[in-house]
């Protein structure tokens, strides 16, 4: 029982630290993506002279080019697939934490009996092939290939 405790602590700290990374990742790509096309739009629009104007209008083309380059690196490396992937697993270790903990109550001090400990040790196995299955469809549909 002692050792599922601290896997799974270990891997929700590791998966969380994952999870956030991939998150602030997503949304920073996203908001960048987003605020680079609305200055494409102003940039354009503006009512302006020259020589002002051939610049702004250089400036409307490099941003449409970042939004171009933001978005394919948002698109290969997937960080908003990676964290709702990495969401789901940490709620399933953080069910599957609770319940430990719960058996853990039931039983005190004494060792519970192998058989109501082995579910649980089978369930964080497929947790962790089924966060590493999940990444690795996500990869091969980015590259368009198998990793074999």
């Amino acid at each position: 029982m002692a050792w599922l405790e601290v896997e799974l602590d270990t891997e929700l700290k590791d998966r969380r630290r994952r999870r956030d990374w991939d998150r602030r990742r997503a949304l920073t790509l996203q908001m960048a993506t987003v605020s680079l096309s609305a200055l494409v739009t102003v940039l354009l629009g503006l009512k302006i002279g020259e020589p002002a104007a051939s610049r702004f209008a250089d400036a409307a083309l490099v941003s449409g080019a970042l939004v171009t380059v933001l978005a394919a690196w948002a698109a290969f490396f997937g960080y908003r697939t990676l964290w709702i992937q990495r969401s789901d697993t940490v709620h399933r270790l953080t069910s599957l934490r609770r319940r430990l903990a719960l058996l853990k109550a039931e039983y005190g001090a004494a060792v519970p009996e192998p058989s109501r400990l082995a579910p649980l040790i089978d369930e964080y196995q497929r947790i962790i092939e089924d966060d590493h299955d999940s990444w690795v469809r996500l990869r091969q549909s980015e590259v368009g290939g198998s990793t074999t």
